[in-house]
């Protein structure tokens, strides 16, 4: 027969055998969690990731990349630790028939309350240190460039000016959507808007930054290594800002150079229907007049539309060498005959709300004059063919299905 010191000895071993129990179920748990989660990352697709900021190709961006890790560790840890501590004391002092009493109660315990206030407060302060010191490395990297470009946030594409080298040669060039770097060179990104607010991102390359109206932001970006990287308008500013796309070719300094030396000879030709054409010069179709309004081309007589800060919001892209850009619309449709006839046909129909389409409606141009004018566009590349880019071999007519993508996104037109 038991006494009752036998009773008081089996009710307080029960507790102790739960408590031991309780801790194997925990950790068994949160293993099981950990390996589970483990499995699931390394699962994942292998795809293209064009906008991701977790390859990052500058030091700009690995500077990023490296803040997010040490916050995603800091935060796993905190996470981690709440969740351990509100599942051990869910099951530690739940209530059981054992229990003859409340637990002992800590609201106003000094101690603890000074252990949770100081740990996030250490935390927080591991994470500003480095963050200042990265703004402030931006900063510096942004001040001195080996390349000046002006960058202007339009509705909705993107135009862009060469201004000086690290020679302090004024490159003096005019391109849209299609940026083109040399490798290893800090290029310092003059952002400005003369609409609405726009946001210039390249996710591989750099962070966000605003681009605002009566005000230039400066921008550093140094690619690591040649390539396309990708990027957008990160910053609503109306109808097409889904379709406000740009790229980063970065290519080795020789390539740049040469680049930009066919871009400054342009393309040389005339409007003018009775004059002799000497050799190399090209005649624009008549109603390529109605373009010259709102468009350029360098070498091209009578190109005197406004460009930069004070040009109207109807004038339109440089088109030197146009027929060298993989896609046009900002980043819509690969560049083709096939799309740019589409285009020039209603291009309000292609892209609502933009402005090219205030001058061209549909029925504007006729057929003739749209395969005019598909031709000449396509013509207008350097002599010895494009130096970045492939001039496009697709006959007026057919399908682009198959060809080279620009853009993640760039596909023909809907009919």
């Amino acid at each position: 027969m038991n006494g009752p010191s036998d009773d008081g000895m089996a009710q307080s071993a029960r507790p102790t055998t739960s408590r031991r129990g309780i801790m194997r179920r925990v950790l068994t748990f949160g293993g099981l969690a950990i390996v589970a989660l483990t499995i699931l990352a390394a699962c994942g697709p292998e795809v293209e990731k064009p906008y991701t900021t977790t390859s990052p190709a500058s030091p700009t961006a690995e500077s990023i990349q490296s803040l997010y890790k040490l916050v995603f560790w800091l935060a796993l840890v905190v996470f981690v630790g709440v969740q351990f501590a509100i599942v051990y004391t869910a099951l530690r002092f739940r209530r059981t028939r054992f229990a003859r009493r409340r637990p002992a109660q800590i609201h106003g315990n000094t101690r603890l309350e000074i252990t949770w206030t100081v740990i996030p407060a250490v935390v927080l302060l591991i994470i500003l240190i480095p963050t200042i010191t990265t703004l402030y490395d931006f900063d510096a990297a942004a001040q001195n460039g080996d390349l000046e470009v002006d960058v202007y946030g339009k509705q909705w594409w993107w135009e862009v000016n060469y201004g000086e080298d690290e020679r302090g040669e004024d490159l003096d060039v005019w391109t849209a959507n299609e940026i083109v770097v040399p490798v290893g060179k800090n290029v310092v990104f003059n952002l400005q808007s003369n609409n609405v607010i726009h946001s210039f991102w390249v996710p591989r390359l750099s962070g966000k930054l605003d681009v605002m109206p009566g005000h230039v932001n400066r921008l550093s970006i140094t690619a690591d290594e040649p390539g396309v990287y990708y990027g957008e308008c990160a910053e609503f500013c109306g109808a097409q800002h889904a379709w406000m796309r740009f790229k980063i070719v970065a290519v080795p300094e020789n390539e740049f150079y040469t680049w930009i030396n066919t871009m400054r000879a342009g393309n040389v030709g005339t409007t003018n229907p009775d004059a002799e054409l000497p050799e190399g010069v090209t005649r624009a179709p008549e109603i390529f007049s109605v373009c010259l309004a709102c468009h350029q081309v360098n070498g091209l007589e009578s190109s005197a539309a406004i460009q930069g800060i004070e040009a109207p919001r109807t004038n339109g892209p440089d088109l030197t060498n146009l027929a060298c850009r993989e896609t046009i619309a900002a980043g819509m449709l690969i560049n083709n005959p096939e799309n740019m006839a589409l285009w020039l046909h209603d291009p309000g129909a292609v892209k609502p709300e933009n402005y090219m389409a205030t001058v061209i409606e549909e029925g504007t141009l006729d057929e003739q004059q749209i395969q005019e004018l598909n031709e000449y566009l396509f013509s207008l590349q350097p002599e010895g063919g494009c130096v970045i880019g492939e001039s496009p071999d697709v006959p007026s007519g057919a399908s682009s299905v198959g060809s080279p993508v620009a853009s993640p996104a760039a596909t023909p037109a809907d009919d």
